[in-house]
């Protein structure tokens, strides 16, 4: 018997301590490894779409750089804003969908075509908004020029297409879902929020419309303010983003250890209290509020804020332990 040393196992060759620079250096290796093989797994059209979606942050990260820098208002349809929100909220809304596509029964001959549609109209968005802005011009609702009106017009049908791929998405994610119960309602709802989210937009395209042929200039007056403060922005911004709440809170909770059908019920009860901050911001709009007024009105939010704290605080208090017991099946 050799007994035990002070080196790994009975080996009668001393082994020496890894280095902690080594072993740091051994476990970026490994990250990297997992990360490329991971990236190598994923067909061609979904690196195409997270691709597209981190240029797209990137280009929103580079005009606040910008707007930082040289100052500016954050309202108008001059502010610099715009080109920001739409660079981040389209980037991290076309990445989403490429991680969401995961879990659909999609064809690589129907994916490619999809993606490459998504990320088209999406980059074009952009592009355009922020093309717009560089001139110093507004986006939305401007013909002043034959060349405005083409863009105005190549943005709405841009749209157009975006919403088809949404669409065509939200069936498949009805139809058949690939994924776990709770990330399949969290897809479900994700992906209908988003229509909602076109529908709102529409209800803001036919408002500024009616405003321009009242006589209103988007130059100096904004087109989404209906009645006195109704931000039809945060009205369309809200069920926007609704799907990266949603599924980050199913990821979460797959990482909790909750049986599936707790999961599933928190997953419902987060969809409910955001559901419900979307029809409260809806109802103060249309009524000419602004979103966030201190009024009495205001107390409505705290019944969806407590639906969303009774779903997000399981997922977040109990995510970094380690998995215990029975994960639950698949409803």
């Amino acid at each position: 018997m050799l007994g035990k040393t002070p080196w790994s196992g009975p080996s009668l060759v001393p082994v020496p301590p890894v280095p902690a620079g080594h072993a740091h250096a051994l476990r970026a290796g490994a990250f990297i490894a997992s990360v490329r093989a991971a990236w190598g797994d994923v067909p061609g059209y979904r690196r195409l779409a997270y691709l597209t979606g981190a240029l797209l942050v990137v280009a929103g990260l580079v005009q606040a750089a910008i707007w930082a820098v040289t100052g500016g208002s954050a309202s108008g349809p001059l502010s610099w804003r715009k080109p920001v929100t739409f660079g981040l909220s389209f980037g991290m809304t076309t990445a989403t969908l490429a991680a969401v596509a995961a879990h659909l029964p999609v064809r690589r001959w129907l994916g490619l075509p999809l993606s490459v549609l998504l990320c088209g109209s999406t980059t074009l968005e952009v592009a355009w908004v922020t093309l717009q802005h560089a001139r110093g011009v507004p986006s939305h609702f401007n013909g002043t020029t034959p060349f405005d009106e083409t863009l105005w017009l190549t943005a709405a049908v841009s749209i157009g297409v975006t919403n088809l791929v949404l669409l065509t998405m939200t069936v498949a994610a009805f139809a058949r879902t690939q994924a776990p119960a709770p990330m399949r309602w969290a897809i479900r709802a994700g992906l209908v929020a988003l229509l909602v989210a076109q529908l709102v937009g529409a209800w803001m395209i036919v408002h500024g419309n009616a405003l321009v042929d009242a006589g209103a200039d988007p130059f100096t007056r904004s087109m989404s303010t209906y009645g006195v403060a109704g931000a039809m922005k945060a009205a369309h911004a809200v069920p926007m983003h609704a799907i990266q709440v949603f599924v980050v809170l199913a990821w979460l909770l797959a990482r909790t250890g909750l049986p599936r059908r707790r999961q599933v019920a928190l997953v419902l009860t987060g969809v409910a209290g955001y559901a419900g901050l979307f029809v409260i911001v809806l109802l103060r709009t249309a009524a000419g509020l602004a979103p966030f007024d201190l009024d009495a009105g205001a107390l409505l939010y705290l019944l969806p804020a407590g639906l969303l704290a009774a779903a997000a605080l399981p997922a977040l208090t109990r995510a970094a332990r380690p998995a215990t017991g029975r994960v639950g099946r698949v409803m």
